[in-house]
């Protein structure tokens, strides 16, 4: 096979096509399960026909095109095609589309490997039935009482669909994910490609502020109990403590309900969540139990556990293949953890998985401004290609 080479024109011109199916005026619209996404992903199966790959939706939607047998363990690469309410035009589509520009090219020059395979994730975004909620469900991550059959009925689906998608563990040799990086590291560090050793770990505490609500005209100051005041006290611990943290902990309050949230009462009660993300679970941990503490000791508080997501380190296989790349490609690399979580996460259940960052401009993403050069694309496209070709080489 003579050496393959991604040009950014098809993945310019297929990325804006998705582009256009949108159901908003603001950024890009494609929810999890929205008519938009449905529809995204039947133009990505007809691509895949029109390569005469083997093509099938499996039983919740997500998309699959393979190149090569249908009967030998493939090596998979891809990710979604949804977004969030008005977000941008690389995040998640940018990999399922590079990847299909992977498998246009490999079989134009004759590819006879190992098995290749494309996966369209649906519903990563956040959802009523929980993000990645597409490769949960192919990793068998999804159990029975995760999602109430209420909430599945309404977007046509139940746990026998869902276990039914479940791949088994020998299904991928590898899985593969090309990502905008969502931050601003490659573009600080004036690096091309970012190889992502670990994928952080969400923990989530519901805080329930207790205060008193009352006349805001007739209470003196020295008599409240504002419970906003002690939930902006806390907001401010959390960001300080976090800040002074000596490892990549980093933490967020960004829900925030006051009752009974009218001008003239001091208010009563105040829901928050704090959002704690890292790559080493018992750090993130500890830090949780200081701030758990202190809210404690300082104010009237009810904490309820919310989400629990492990941090995952991926495969240092798949992390060698891409530096490999890099530098026989004469490419800058910088290795790093992802603080967001994606699909390569979810398939770490059932095989050696890896990530591929590109540069995001001012780490800018969830925004119509969104940007990534197509300079960094065709990089990053190439990347991918040659690391498939690498992991390739191992099997073979």
């Amino acid at each position: 096979m003579s050496f393959p080479k991604v040009y950014v024109e098809n993945i310019k011109k297929n990325l804006l096509h998705i582009g256009s199916i949108n159901s908003g005026n603001i950024g890009y619209n494609r929810l999890a399960f929205s008519n938009e996404e449905k529809k995204a992903n039947e133009w990505l199966e007809e691509q895949l026909k029109d390569l005469n790959l083997s093509v099938y939706k499996d039983s919740i939607g997500n998309v699959h095109g393979r190149l090569g047998s249908l009967d030998k363990p493939a090596i998979a690469f891809g990710s979604h095609l949804d977004t969030v309410k008005n977000g941008g035009l690389y995040d998640g589509a940018l990999g399922v589309i590079i990847g299909l520009e992977c498998l246009r090219v490999l079989k134009e020059h004759g590819y006879q490997g190992v098995p290749l395979e494309l996966i369209s994730f649906v519903g990563e975004e956040a959802n009523p039935l929980g993000g990645t909620f597409g490769s949960r469900a192919t990793a068998g991550l999804i159990k029975d009482g995760d999602v109430s059959d209420v909430e599945l009925e309404k977007f046509d689906l139940n746990m026998s669909k869902i276990k039914e998608a479940r791949k088994s563990d020998n299904a991928y040799l590898s899985f593969l994910e090309l990502h905008i990086e969502q931050g601003s590291v490659l573009e600080t560090t004036n690096n091309q490609i970012g190889i992502v050793t670990a994928i952080a770990g969400i923990s989530r505490m519901h805080v329930h502020v207790i205060g008193k609500a009352s006349h805001s005209g007739t209470t003196p100051m020295n008599a409240r109990n504002d419970a906003l005041v002690s939930a902006a006290s806390i907001i401010q611990y959390v960001s300080e403590r976090a800040t002074k943290q000596n490892n990549d902990i980093v933490a967020t309050v960004g829900k925030l309900e006051v009752f009974p949230n009218s001008e003239n009462v001091v208010p009563g009660d105040v829901q928050l969540t704090i959002e704690v993300r890292g790559s080493d679970w018992h750090e993130m941990k500890e830090f949780e139990q200081r701030l758990t503490d202190w809210m404690n000791a300082n104010h009237r508080v009810e904490i309820a556990v919310g989400v629990q997501k492990h941090p995952n380190t991926l495969s240092e296989n798949v992390q060698k293949a891409i530096e490999k790349t890099c530098q026989n490609s004469k490419v800058n690399y910088h290795y790093m953890v992802s603080g967001a979580n994606h699909d390569a996460n979810s398939l770490t259940e059932i095989t050696e998985a890896g990530m591929i960052f590109i540069p995001s401009k001012d780490g800018l993403s969830h925004h119509p401004d969104e940007y990534s050069s197509w300079e960094d694309i065709e990089v990053g496209a190439n990347v991918m290609l040659q690391t498939i070709l690498e992991l390739s080489k191992k099997v073979n």
